[in-house]
């Protein structure tokens, strides 16, 4: 049995996430990382299976009711005024506590935050989208490939050495979760947070910074792969999410 209150509070968690939208409220799971406070980032509060899918899945009911982009994650539902919209984020917010609850209780060799994350935004998708969910993949091009293998280079040591060295393998995760408040208020900035976590367990588990950035550039890659193949179709299915999820059950697995 999952407890009443946690289930209320993912329900009213998804539907204030929906509210503000999906991004920013991943945005604040960064912050609470930063601030060293692990039961708000990934509990019924800001916990991303929560309150980032639950507003995801907000957001393409909304788009199924022509009010908004069905991917457009950094929109703030709040201005639409429509009560069903919250009422699904929410919905979908107490679904991804229980699915976590459960993948966890089974001892699911994998980060299951983030394969919820990816389960809860492929089930949004089936529902409320009206296109195809998968598409084929088309390689990046010289500049792009160089680009990534040296972001994933880059973000991967400075979280593997903090991973390791530091003995923090959040930290680099909450760095680039929160540095996602440049792409919400200046339209660019770099998604990292699945070459972060990814390059951290990966260090972490051997013990090794040059391994964590050999997983930061597999995760730039990876999320690349995802991000043209799964989350092709007009509802936003996380690349980064599943990158982390296959990633880190690649290390849960076979190294540690």
């Amino acid at each position: 049995m999952f407890p009443v209150a946690e289930l209320a509070a993912a329900f009213g968690s998804g539907m204030f996430a929906a509210a503000v939208g999906a991004l920013p409220a991943f945005i604040m799971c960064g912050f609470l990382v930063l601030a060293n406070l692990p039961e708000m980032a990934f509990g019924p509060y800001f916990g991303p299976h929560i309150s980032f899918a639950g507003a995801v899945a907000a957001t393409a009911f909304a788009g199924r009711k022509d009010l908004v982009n069905s991917k457009d994650i950094l929109a703030p539902l709040v201005k639409y005024n429509n009560g069903s919209v919250l009422f699904v984020g929410g919905l979908f917010a107490a679904g991804g506590m229980a699915v976590n609850k459960l993948l966890a209780n089974f001892a699911t060799p994998v980060d299951t935050i983030a394969l919820t994350v990816g389960i809860s935004g492929l089930v949004a998708g089936l529902i409320f989208g009206r296109g195809k969910l998968l598409a084929p993949y088309k390689l990046p091009d010289a500049s792009t490939a160089f680009f990534l293998l040296l972001l994933g280079l880059g973000v991967g040591l400075i979280s593997g050495y903090a991973a390791v060295v530091g003995k923090n393998v959040l930290l680099g995760f909450g760095v680039a979760a929160a540095s996602l408040i440049f792409l919400q208020f200046l339209g660019v900035g770099p998604v990292t947070h699945h070459i972060a976590l990814s390059a951290a367990y990966a260090a972490a588990a051997v013990g090794n910074i040059w391994i964590g950035g050999l997983f930061g550039i597999l995760g730039a890659f990876m999320g690349d792969f995802f991000g043209k193949t799964l989350n092709s179709g007009d509802t936003h299915v996380d690349p980064p999410a599943i990158t982390i999820a296959v990633l880190s059950a690649v290390v849960f697995i076979f190294l540690k």
